[in-house]
């Protein structure tokens, strides 16, 4: 069993992190994609959720770590999902739920399972991949910004033009984050072109 002190302790640095990677990232904000946005949410989400249900796990009930790890989760994807709008709330919320649920459940398991060298070794490998998932999200919206992206005359989401559906008119290439905006471009491309100006 992980002692209560030491399981807030590692939940409150995990938390801290992660608020600090998402003020980071939040720097990022005009230059991230609706999908980028969405895996901000969901890695913020489940990441956080996991490690904090873990920890608190290893120490409490099933209860308390669910309450935990869930609300916990739940926050963190919403609140740093919103840079990809509603679907990156969505996604980043159920992704954190979830996340704090299974963190949780793996802590109880292993408090009731396990003796103290199990939990210290799960504890070094959650610590190990939270850390890295949370370099990994950095990297990658880091990557994505300094990428040339264009607006969907459609939607107006930003795309990768080395990603996306693309349509030529009149000889410039114009970029779709899906077929639905691409066929809708194509019918009647005067009618987004008058839009975009």
């Amino acid at each position: 069993m992980l002692n209560l002190t030491t399981a807030i302790i590692a939940s409150l640095v995990v938390m801290l992190v992660s608020a600090g990677v998402g003020v980071y990232l939040s720097r990022y904000r005009s230059s991230v994609t609706e999908m980028l946005g969405m895996m901000i949410g969901m890695t913020q989400g489940m990441m956080t959720g996991i490690a904090v249900g873990y920890f608190i796990g290893a120490a409490t009930d099933m209860f308390i770590s669910n309450l935990v790890g869930v609300t916990v989760g739940l926050a963190f994807g919403i609140v740093f999902g919103r840079v990809g709008g509603l679907m990156g709330m969505m996604d980043g919320g159920m992704g954190g739920a979830m996340g704090g649920m299974m963190g949780a459940m793996l802590g109880v398991m292993l408090q009731y399972l396990y003796n103290g060298w199990a939990i210290l070794i799960t504890n070094v490998l959650i610590a190990a991949i939270y850390l890295v998932s949370m370099f990994a999200l950095v990297r990658l919206v880091q990557q994505g910004a300094a990428a040339q992206m264009e607006t969907d005359p459609v939607c107006d989401m930003k795309v990768d033009p080395k990603t996306s559906l693309q349509h030529v008119h009149q000889g410039r290439a114009y970029y779709f984050c899906a077929p639905a905006c691409q066929r809708a471009f194509a019918k009647s491309p005067e009618t987004y072109l008058k839009k975009q100006l």
